[in-house]
């Protein structure tokens, strides 16, 4: 009981002495308002963990420019951050799916969000993998980390295949546009009602997330864009 009224004694004068000293020299925090310091330890944290995140993505920030590229599939709207056709982003793409870097996945993220206005969806899904896939783990899934940590919006990892399909970049582009359909997903929990946004690496013919983005809608979600981190040339 001493140790504990020791402890509420020291913390009501260490704040009588800070309300005393911002009497005399008035300061606060810089980031939220909190009287007595310039930075709070709650703000200084946020800040190295923002740029700790930057500093991470910054060995990426070469093949990243201002240029959104902005598809459409019907009713569904892709913006993706880079060209998959520029050999640096080729090199990079391949070092995070082919070469098991799952660690660059949340600074790409971070970089994509970066390139991007933030999202107007309250939640995003990422794309799952396939259910052949011999990757162990989801690269979409940790691009969408990234995104979500730098926005603040939740992530959703609720989809999941349903069967087994060849892939996509093994089929010519009739092929491909039935190789996949909507009911080549599922979600594991309700998402009716939810406004979402749908992450992918690669968009090249669109034709996964044009299924996904519909999968997501018979599901009751409202499918407010997707984003990938590259696109084909065809910007058609």
């Amino acid at each position: 009981m001493n140790a504990t009224t020791d402890v509420m004694n020291s913390y009501i004068l260490q704040g009588a002495f800070r309300y005393f000293l911002q009497l005399l020299w008035p300061v606060s925090c810089e980031v939220c308002g909190r009287i007595g310091v310039s930075l709070c330890d709650s703000c200084r944290e946020k800040m190295i963990k923002r740029d700790v995140m930057a500093s991470n993505a910054r060995g990426f920030y070469h093949v990243f420019n201002e240029k959104i590229i902005t598809r459409h599939f019907g009713n569904l709207t892709v913006y993706s951050a880079l060209y998959h056709h520029n050999p640096a982003v080729k090199k990079v793409i391949h070092r995070f799916k082919e070469e098991g870097r799952k660690d660059m996945g949340h600074p790409l993220g971070v970089c994509m969000a970066r390139s991007f206005v933030k999202t107007e969806a309250d939640f995003i899904i990422p794309a799952p993998l396939r259910m052949n896939s011999e990757r162990k783990y989801n690269q979409t899934l940790e691009l969408s980390k990234g995104m979500c940590d730098y926005w603040g919006v939740e992530m959703l990892d609720v989809a999941e295949r349903t069967r087994e399909r060849p892939h996509q970049m093994m089929l010519g582009a009739k092929e491909r546009k039935t190789n996949i359909a909507p009911d080549d997903f599922r979600f594991k929990r309700d998402i009716r009602g939810l406004r979402v946004a749908l992450v992918d690496d690669v968009c090249t013919t669109g034709y996964t997330l044009i299924a996904f983005s519909e999968a997501c809608r018979l599901a009751g979600a409202k499918v407010i864009c997707a984003y990938t981190l590259s696109t084909s040339t065809n910007t058609k």
